[in-house]
């Protein structure tokens, strides 16, 4: 992992694309060009695989990654400064599901509240099936979908105070993709909001961020995996999420 020198005062990333989710920072200065010298200030060997963000809450950035050797799903949290690894802790151990080989078994970026940092993985059964066998339940099957194989589970959710110490794990729902999983948490207000777009029946789940439990949960009526983030806005003076 590679840390770019960023000013004594930096905005924190609570989560995927920064704090307003559009992928913009506050900060002037900000590098924009890097070699292997220039505009680092440190760089460490990360463990496993995983192709999510890193965010980072003052001095401390939150990680996942999976060991493919240990099948150990982990969250890990740095020194910003430094760069040295503070925690580490183990998520779940479960098989590895298939994946697309551009995909990971740890892509989806964490988010915290300031107070909580909440990780997404999927946790597979163990199964595998054709992935047109997933469509013909979920009432649909697409060609694109053919010979493939799928390894259904559940989507994992858990929740972890700033020390490391799980306050909770939930389940909220079934999860199989011909290529494999990422579904970014949103943190917004009470809840904990979770996009679980799939091959199968799909839905948006909102957890209580305290305690885990599931508050709504609705289905999508496409049902297609599309694995992007929900976006919340304030427009004419009402909430919105905006889901593509």
């Amino acid at each position: 992992m590679l840390c770019p020198i960023k000013p004594l005062q930096a905005e924190d990333w609570p989560g995927w694309r920064g704090p307003r989710g559009d992928g913009t920072s506050l900060e002037p200065n900000i590098p924009t060009k890097w070699s292997q010298k220039d505009n680092i200030a440190w760089k460490v060997e990360v463990p496993g695989v995983g192709h999510a963000s890193p965010v980072i809450l003052g001095d401390s950035i939150f990680l996942v990654t999976c060991n493919e050797k240990t099948k150990e799903r982990i969250l890990l949290c740095l020194d910003r400064k430094t760069g040295q690894e503070i925690w580490r802790r183990v998520v779940i151990r479960a098989p590895l599901e298939a994946i697309h080989r551009l995909n990971s078994r740890a892509s989806s970026t964490p988010a915290t509240d300031g107070m909580h940092v909440y990780v997404s993985f999927l946790e597979p059964s163990g199964k595998m099936v054709p992935a047109e066998v997933v469509r013909k339940q979920s009432g649909e099957l697409r060609a694109d979908n053919a010979g493939l194989p799928v390894n259904p589970g559940n989507m994992c959710i858990a929740a972890y105070d700033l020390k490391g110490n799980r306050k909770w794990i939930a389940r909220p729902g079934g999860y199989a993709s011909v290529w494999g999983y990422c579904a970014n948490p949103v943190v917004h207000e009470e809840s904990v909001i979770i996009n679980g777009d799939h091959d199968g029946e799909a839905y948006i789940v909102a957890l209580n961020r305290r305690t885990g439990k599931t508050l709504w949960k609705v289905p999508r009526k496409n049902r297609i995996r599309s694995h992007c983030t929900p976006l919340i806005r304030k427009l004419n003076g009402k909430t919105q999420m905006i889901v593509a």
